[in-house]
């Protein structure tokens, strides 16, 4: 009876996980229209009201920079496009957008890209998710389990070999995925990015109010946070310039 209620119980924590997820896309169907009916206004509030509910939607993010960009604000459509690009990277209509949207900031940052060791793994191993990479393993494991039963009932001297060979292969993917997935996780922790959405801010040389600045900036900036001191952020510009802003004016992303 135990092992009924504790089935019981899964089964309609199932129920009520899909039951919250189609209602969740019904209200984003539903602001979807008020989109298409460009009440833009609207669409936003409903769109962020979704994106408290359910934070990890690129679809959502998207449709939500959309609205930000047709009414104007591109600093939020900025933003958004962005929150877009980091849950899906490979979304080509959000950087296409995204290249769009920036056109209209004062700030024109010309994009460097200096490529670190990490960086270069990053190059190959970004290719598939964390997610993807943690899947990657689970079906090493099973493999290497499968192979393991076969092996063990198997008297066919043949087979048991190559089931061997399929072991060790299975052992080398599945602890080579783990890396990867680790790897991928402390690459994305480190590469924190914000955008400032001050009217404007200085780029000092160090952190303090009387320090020199470098440059003045603009909203809708993005910068890449590097290390935080009191009231001050260490910040690196997308041409690998660094100094020193005010934590209070930027947005991580």
């Amino acid at each position: 009876m135990k092992k009924l209620t504790f089935y019981l119980v899964f089964a309609l924590l199932g129920v009520c996980s899909y039951a919250q997820t189609t209602d969740w896309q019904k209200s984003f169907d539903k602001v979807n229209e008020t989109f298409q009916k460009e009440h833009f206004k609207e669409a936003i509030e409903g769109y962020l009201a979704l994106a408290n509910i359910h934070d990890n939607s690129p679809e959502l993010y998207f449709n939500l920079a959309n609205a930000y960009f047709k009414t104007g604000d591109y600093v939020h459509a900025a933003y958004y496009y962005e929150k877009t690009l980091k849950l899906n990277p490979s979304m080509q209509e959000a950087k296409t957008n995204l290249n769009f949207t920036k056109e209209h900031l004062e700030d024109d940052i010309t994009i460097i890209q200096e490529y670190e060791k990490a960086d270069i793994v990053h190059q190959s191993l970004g290719k598939l998710s964390i997610d993807g990479w943690a899947i990657a393993a689970t079906l090493s494991s099973i493999a290497l389990l499968l192979c393991f039963i076969v092996y063990f009932i198997n008297h066919n001297s043949t087979i048991k070999r190559l089931l061997f060979v399929g072991m060790i292969l299975s052992v080398v993917l599945g602890l080579g995925s783990l890396y990867a997935a680790s790897f991928e996780s402390n690459y994305k922790s480190n590469s924190t990015a914000a955008l400032i959405f001050a009217a404007k801010t200085d780029l000092k040389e160090d952190a303090k109010t009387t320090s020199a600045t470098l440059k003045e900036l603009h909203k809708g900036t993005k910068v890449f946070l590097l290390e935080e001191k009191g009231l001050w952020m260490k910040v690196r510009l997308e041409n690998q310039e660094i100094g020193w802003i005010n934590k209070d004016v930027i947005r991580e992303i």
